[in-house]
């Protein structure tokens, strides 16, 4: 990993994070089948994210957040539900991933949880419900095509300048396993994880801080010295500019997909 961060500042880096998500996370009772998931992120609108953990007749969980997410979009002027549309498939992409849906009520909701999973179930829908409300933040040229639809397609046509596999999942210190979209090597025994964001808020830059803390010592143990976690992200705002600042200071790299000269730089074949 990046050098620049030794030892001690890694496991200071960590167990600051562990900490603070273990405070600011807090479980409240609801009734004697619903448990409500109280986190530190705000949405777009600033208002605390959410969600219920229900109890089922045959042992096991489903976790909802009833609609708030979809609603609060909506309720803002941020049509997500109309069939076709780029919103609305992008709402789909950001949740199929991990197996989530959404019912007729527009509750992003996952059924049939066992008890072992449900730890990572809470993980994974602490990030959809950012991602899903970060759309709210998405101008008319990100909404323009489906980022990860562009991601894929540029790779994919390139397959002899780039040297990857997709879909490269990590295991956490806190067990919790955490899907890389791309994983470049652009030189032997280099490894690039690569994460793919459409926009950078405070939530996400948290967020990934909080993946990289997770599982920088399993990449540093599984892929070597020379892996590194890094963000693929769709163009870059004046005001990203601070979150991207705050990422690469904690060793991640930032690469903006529309300056393709930056995507060669970081990803390409090693000539």
């Amino acid at each position: 990993m990046n050098s620049l961060i030794n030892d001690h500042e890694l496991n200071l880096i960590s167990s600051q994070w562990t900490n603070w998500i273990s405070k600011q996370t807090e479980f409240k009772r609801i009734d004697n089948n619903t448990i409500q998931v109280l986190t530190s992120f705000t949405d777009a609108f600033d208002d605390g994210i959410l969600f219920n953990i229900i109890s089922n007749d045959n042992d096991s969980y489903s976790v909802t957040d009833n609609g708030y997410t979809i609603w609060n979009l909506e309720t803002n002027g941020i049509n997500v539900s109309k069939n076709g549309s780029n919103r609305n498939r992008i709402l789909n992409s950001i949740i199929k991933p991990y197996n989530f849906s959404i019912s007729k009520n527009k509750a992003i909701e996952k059924d049939d949880i066992q008890l072992k999973d449900l730890s990572q179930t809470i993980t994974d829908f602490v990030q959809i419900l950012i991602n899903v409300s970060d759309i709210a933040f998405m101008n008319r040229t990100n909404t323009a095509g489906i980022f990860t639809d562009d991601v894929q397609t540029y790779f994919s046509a390139r397959r002899e300048n780039y040297d990857y596999f997709t879909n490269a999942i990590t295991l956490g210190k806190t067990n919790q396993q955490y899907r890389f979209e791309f994983n470049f090597m652009p030189r032997r025994q280099e490894y690039k994880l690569t994460k793919m964001y459409n926009t950078i808020s405070k939530n996400t830059m948290e967020a990934i801080i909080g993946i990289y803390s997770d599982t920088v010592e399993y990449i540093s143990k599984n892929f070597g010295n020379n892996a590194s976690m890094n963000i693929l992200v769709n163009g870059v705002t004046a005001k990203e500019k601070d979150y991207i600042s705050g990422l690469q200071n904690h060793g991640i790299n930032v690469v903006d997909f529309q300056v393709k000269s930056d995507v060669k730089n970081a990803f390409a074949i090693a000539s």
